[in-house]
Parts: structure tokens; sequence; C-alpha cells
């Protein structure tokens, strides 16, 4: 008995001993400097983020959402605890800079932002009119994916250039049978239905957005369903077969479906697309402020931002990271759209309040198979 009365003590004292060791060590040694990141699902890959830190002792700690409702509320809520976020910049972030929730950047503390594309500063200028807030950085096409052999065996002649494979009701109509998705938000659809019809991508005129919903109705019986996060698995499994879809899904669509012989495509569609951002930023709270500088400028260097774009298969912002890039992936036109593409892009514009409850009302209504 006394023998384990001694022990006891003993093992006490050395728990006594550790705390007293540990508390002084947590007293008199500086805490890891950290960056809160905020981030769409698998779009930074883990070695980069444990260079940064071999880099510059800043331990990166992440969290991921996958829509910008998610985001936003979480911004609006305010003391998120977030130095680092990416929404997409429009209609998002536009009304996110009008609220005042970010800071303005410090870019002499970003050097890299000398890098970066002028005609994605352009675009984004629409929402950030001084380039004050915000930097591009992942960024893309919304066009048509589909799988090109199903597509031809129901309509060998289909226009697989144009958008009227997806909108136009009597072409549309033939491949009822194999599977067609839209996207499942407002914003994405109605601006190319207006495209499709001859009008303003950008127009806020309500007897516009009236032909745009008697014209959808008329596609709509041939519509399966809304896909945005599943869009990836429905083509690979062939449970669709002709999907509106983002650029950088697609292109991990087509990369794993060649491995199991299926011939999936993306196209921009001939008379001019969305162009999509999500853009970085600094939350106006962020209490890390300095390391959020340090993490995007790292984000902007040239081999970095070449590795990203690998890893996410889509278009870097930063013209550095070209020589970085495999030639193959530089040269496909689905990513890196031409010159004269890309003068066709046009990202999205924010819209009035009124005009977009009564876009959402009719988006419902679409969705139901409704009609007004």
């Amino acid at each position: 008995m006394l023998h384990f009365k001694i022990v006891r003590h003993g093992v006490r004292f050395l728990f006594i001993l550790l705390c007293v060791i540990a508390g002084y060590y947590y007293v008199t040694q500086k805490p890891t400097p950290v960056v809160n990141v905020y981030n769409w699902y698998a779009m930074l890959p883990k070695d980069v983020l444990d260079d940064f830190y071999d880099e510059t002792g800043i331990h990166v700690c992440i969290d991921y959402y996958d829509n910008n409702e998610v985001l936003e509320a979480k911004l609006f809520a305010g003391n998120s605890g977030y130095d680092v976020v990416f929404p997409s910049a429009s209609p998002y972030m536009a009304r996110q800079i009008k609220a005042g929730i970010y800071q303005k950047l410090d870019k002499t503390l970003i050097p890299n932002f000398d890098d970066l594309q002028t005609i994605l500063l352009d675009q984004i200028r629409i929402v950030d009119p001084d380039n004050s807030y915000s930097i591009p950085y992942y960024w893309g096409t919304l066009g048509i994916a589909f799988n090109e052999d199903m597509i031809k065996a129901r309509m060998p002649n289909a226009p697989m250039e144009s958008y009227a494979l997806l909108f136009n009701p009597e072409i549309v109509k033939n491949f009822h049978d194999c599977g067609v998705t839209l996207l499942e938000e407002a914003v994405d659809i109605y601006p190319l239905i207006l495209l499709h019809l001859g009008k303003d991508v950008g127009s806020s005129n309500m007897d516009d957005l009236i032909a745009a919903q008697r014209h959808m109705m008329r596609i709509r019986p041939y519509i399966r369903r809304f896909s945005s996060s599943r869009l990836v698995g429905e083509l690979m499994n062939g449970e669709t077969c002709l999907a509106q879809a983002w650029s950088g899904d697609t292109q991990v669509a087509i990369r794993e479906a060649k491995k199991l012989g299926k011939n999936l495509r993306y196209v921009i569609p001939k008379e001019g697309t969305t162009l999509w951002i999500d853009a970085i930023v600094i939350p106006k709270d962020a209490p890390n402020a300095k390391n959020a500088h340090i993490f995007i400028n790292f984000l902007l260097r040239p081999d970095i931002a070449a590795r990203v774009s690998l890893f996410t298969l889509l278009a870097t912002a930063t013209k550095g990271a070209f020589p970085y890039l495999p030639k193959e992936f530089v040269e496909d036109e689905s990513v890196f759209p031409k010159p004269e593409v890309m003068q066709k892009l046009q990202l999205d514009q924010d819209q009035e309040l009124e005009y977009e409850r009564e876009r959402n009302r009719m988006w419902t209504n679409f969705r139901l198979n409704r009609r007004d």
C-alpha cells in the first residue's frame, strides 16, 4: 500500500511538473502566426498550403463552403474570423462591396498584383470599379457540356457550337430521352437566354425578362433536372447527355471520361457567353490582415498560380504562370479562350432589387413548371 502511495504521489508530481513547464512555454513563446481562409471545396492543393507555411511560418487554417449563400450569410453576420475569402464576383461580391464588409487591399504588400491579366481586371471593374477590394483568381466560362456520341446518335447535324443545342426547343427535344440539365441559379440562366434571343445579357428591362421566361417555358418539358454540384458525375455515368455547365467542372469530367472511353466535350458557344470570376478579398474585420496580404501575394506568384491552375483545371489570372504550364493545357481553348472569344465574354451585372426579385419569382415558377 505504501509503495502504491509513493507511485501515486510520484505520478501527481510529474503531472504538475509537466503542467508548469507547458504553462511556462505557453507564456514565454509566441503563438504560431495564422491566416484563416474560407474557400470553395477542392480549390487549393494541400502541398501549396504546406509550402506557404514552410516559407513564411504562417499556418493556414482553412474551412470550406459549397455555395455563395453560405459564405454571404457568415460575412453579413459579422465577426466571421476569416482573413481571406473567395466570393463570386457577380452578383455576390458586388452587393457585399456595397455593404462595406471588405477592406481595401494594401497593394504595396501584394507586388504580384501587377502580373494579373488586364482583361480580367477590366471585367471585375464592373463590380469593383477601382480594383480596390478584389483580385480575380479563379475564372472560367459558362457553356455547354455534352456526350458527343450520344448527341450525334440522336441528331447527326446537331449545332454543337451554338446555344441553339440547349435553348432551341425544336433541337433540345431530341435529347429529352438521354437527359438534359440546367444549372440551379437564375443568374446562370436568364442572361444567356437573353443572349440566345439577341438581347442584351445585362438587360434590366422587365419586357425582356418576360420574353426570356416565355421562351424558357418552351424548353421546360425537355429539362430533366437542375444540377450544379452533381453535373460532372451525371455526365460521367451517362445519366445525362447534355448540360449547361461551368468550364472547370467539365474539365474534370472530360479527363475522367477519357479513362472510361467516353467522349465528353465542353463548348463555349459561338454567340458568346458569361464569364465568371471568383475573387480574393479580405473581410473588414479580418483578425490577421497582414498575413492575409502575404498569403494573397503567395497565391499570385507565377509558379504557385500555375500549380493551382493545374490542380483545379481552371485558367489562371496570372500572366507569368503560363511558362510553368504544359503546352497542351495552355492551348486548350475550352480553358483559355482565344482573344477574339474573350472579347465576347461578359461578367454578369448586379441588378436592381426589384428586377432581381421578379427574376427569382419567375425562376421558381420555371423550376416548378408552373406558368404565371
